[in-house]
């Protein structure tokens, strides 16, 4: 696969560097057409926007230190070093909804509303950084005999024979789940409910792939069971007084 791009000394352009900017890029531009196309209040966004990019920042960055804790305490600088793209999932939506929840309890917006929109743009973001992790050779899957196994050429993989391409399984499945998700929005309008599922499936989809990745964990497992059994909390609550047009 196509993982570096360019490189002049220190300086390296990474394809999964690539496809990070361009899911910012496009969950950015979602936000913004999607909270208007729901009417909301759009000054909201931009005024707030970057402190719910620093924090989710900041959440994957510290949440993916305590995941990997042994090797940032043998090369503590590396820690500095946010350029590497090293960031927890789960980290990062926690500090997002926590300070989406926060601002919008301080600018007394309505927080599922928001939900909606930041769920979704999420998601939208996460099908560019898993195509990345296809081009970089990461996050890979077991070997197959189906006619879809795709052998990398890269040190990193262990393995030589034709493998599952598990980065494009999470792509069309993330990718599937958002368009979905959109076109429900048009029949379901009680805030919050849209989003909820979407996460719901979408963790519970990243559940069964893990399956069938190289290194499957535990850890990522519990919890992705975790967010689709908040999320599906969440849907009930915002649900109970739904109704959708025909």
């Amino acid at each position: 696969m196509l993982d570096v791009i360019f490189q002049y000394g220190p300086l390296t352009l990474r394809t999964f560097n690539i496809f990070a900017a361009l899911g910012l890029l496009f969950g950015g531009a979602f936000a913004v057409r999607f909270s208007l196309k729901k009417k909301l209040n759009s000054g909201f966004l931009y005024k707030n926007g970057p402190y719910l990019f620093l924090a989710a920042l900041l959440g994957g960055r510290i949440a993916y230190l305590l995941e990997n804790l042994q090797v940032f305490l043998d090369y503590p600088l590396t820690s500095l070093f946010v350029w590497d793209l090293r960031y927890s999932f789960f980290g990062a939506m926690y500090a997002l909804l926590i300070t989406l929840f926060a601002l919008s309890r301080k600018h007394k917006e309505d927080f599922w509303a928001w939900f909606d929109v930041v769920i979704l743009s999420l998601l939208a973001f996460m099908f560019f950084i898993h195509l990345g992790h296809f081009f970089n050779g990461t996050q890979y899957g077991i070997p197959t005999d189906l006619p879809w196994g795709i052998a990398f050429d890269n040190q990193n993989i262990r393995y030589l024979n034709p493998i599952h391409p598990t980065q494009l399984y999470a792509a069309l499945f993330t990718l599937m789940i958002t368009v979905y998700s959109v076109k429900g929005s048009t029949r379901i309008h009680l805030p919050g409910v849209v989003a909820s599922r979407a996460l719901m499936i979408y963790c519970l989809s990243m559940f069964a792939l893990d399956y069938l990745h190289a290194f499957p964990l535990f850890y990522t497992k519990l919890s992705f069971v975790g967010i689709a059994i908040l999320a599906f909390i969440a849907s009930i609550h915002t649900s109970h007084k739904t109704y959708i047009t025909d």
